[in-house]
């Protein structure tokens, strides 16, 4: 990709709009680079999004941008608990 990359909180912004924002579902089928601007998207981290992702259309229903949202906010959660490291004893040398 060309562009920067797009920031957690970016998303979850646009999910969150995409998800329950009419107004904004509107305009960004109409002209999704202007919708992406309204979340704070810089025209340099659009660069980086393949081309057919920023051309007007219909887009999925509410529901599907509420799934994408909730597993990105859980998201965190799920490293956490991937970054548990696992104690390891050894008593070398201690026999009584």
């Amino acid at each position: 990709m060309a562009g920067q990359n797009v920031s957690k909180a970016q998303m979850l912004d646009l999910l969150g709009r995409l998800a329950s924002d009419d107004g904004f579902r509107v305009r960004f089928e109409k002209n999704p680079s202007t919708a992406l601007a309204e979340v704070g998207i810089s025209p340099s981290q659009i660069k980086g999004f393949p081309e057919d992702h920023t051309r007007p259309g219909k887009i999925a229903p509410k529901s599907d941008f509420e799934a994408a949202r909730k597993r990105l906010a859980d998201q965190a959660g799920d490293e956490c608990l991937c970054m548990v490291v696992p104690g390891l004893h050894l008593d070398y040398g201690k026999h009584n």
